[in-house]
């Protein structure tokens, strides 16, 4: 089973003038944490916009999860932790999560408002992520520790997090990759964003060495060897650097993956560096690239779980990354 550590968010999703992108100061193509002016984008598309809005479940790690169960197909082969609100947004959420198979361990703050993120479309398929994380940075290390949480953790055999939970889980990430390291289980985490080597180093220093497989985009990769002063800039150098970082479980060898958009796939594995071309698409077909990342982690999750070759397993990451951009949102076929 695959375990992961969330921000979980419901997506509400809808095309909108730019009037509309004006009225709140927002860009047309851009990403931003919201501010209390943004509060009334929320209340207008949960409780009757003008605009058609779909509800997808939402945040990178949740959908990572969500594409990784989509390929597993059995029922509860991934399993999510992470704060929702006592709301009915959480409620919503969580029993989309059950239908996609997703097996959820919600935290549930009652005093909380579970997470949002607003897709605002507007001309040309450019959108404005807008997110609201509330309860989703709410998440305590008790509740990984009770009893039937921690259940799930011995279960689990992959457990995969994003960089952003350095913030405020560290003891919990630290917790699940002691008993990796162990269990000789697989520790898997994402960069997530190039802000973070810098701001959040020392628990990030304090958590690679559990790492068994890193994934990041070249951004990220490059920040992060000049925050750790790799003295190298090429990306294949990056991955072996990366890769030779102090590592807690010498049973595994550390596996690096390094996104670039459109060109290919750079990872590192077994003391070598190899590229992986993506799937060559038209730009008209691309509806939307945010979930690229998250469908090749996905992708490459399931396959791993299953023991195949890594080369199979990055094969299947970027069949799924190919699949998902061309899609709104991370919208997947319902599992019976």
């Amino acid at each position: 089973m695959i375990f992961g550590l969330v921000h979980p968010l419901l997506d509400l999703t809808a095309t909108v003038d730019q009037d509309y992108l004006d009225r709140y100061d927002l860009k047309a193509n851009d990403g931003i944490l919201a501010q209390e002016r943004h509060r009334e984008i929320y209340e207008e598309l949960l409780n009757g916009s003008r605009y058609e809005v779909s509800r997808i479940p939402g945040g990178a790690t949740q959908n990572a999860l969500r594409i990784a169960q989509w390929y597993l197909k059995k029922k509860h082969s991934t399993t999510i932790v992470g704060c929702i609100g006592g709301d009915k947004v959480g409620q919503d959420m969580k029993e989309l999560m059950n239908r996609e198979g997703v097996r959820t361990e919600y935290m549930v703050d009652p005093d909380a408002t579970t997470g949002l993120c607003a897709v605002l479309v507007s001309s040309g398929d450019n959108r404005s992520l807008v997110t609201r994380l509330d309860a989703a940075n709410m998440y305590k290390h008790s509740h990984l520790l009770s009893e039937r949480v921690w259940r799930t953790v011995e279960e689990s055999s992959y457990y995969y997090m994003s960089g952003f939970m350095l913030n405020f889980s560290f003891d919990t990430m630290a917790a699940i990759g002691d008993h990796a390291v162990k269990e000789n289980k697989c520790f898997m985490m994402n960069l997530s964003a190039p802000y973070l080597s810098s701001l959040f180093k020392e628990p990030m220093q304090k958590v690679l060495p559990y790492c068994d497989i890193i994934v990041g985009n070249s951004d990220e990769a490059v920040t992060m060897a000049k925050n750790f002063e790799f003295k190298v800039t090429e990306l294949h150098d990056i991955a072996r650097m990366l890769a030779d970082l102090p590592k807690l479980n010498s049973k595994r060898k550390r596996i690096v993956m390094i996104t670039q958009q459109e060109k290919p796939v750079i990872v590192y594995s077994e003391g070598k560096t190899k590229e992986y071309p993506v799937i060559p698409i038209s730009p008209e077909d691309i509806v939307d690239t945010n979930g690229a990342g998250d469908g090749l982690v996905g992708g490459f999750l399931a396959s791993y779980a299953l023991n195949r070759p890594v080369e199979d397993c990055v094969q299947n990451g970027i069949e799924a990354a190919h699949m998902i951009i061309q899609v709104s949102g991370c919208s997947l076929p319902i599992i019976d």
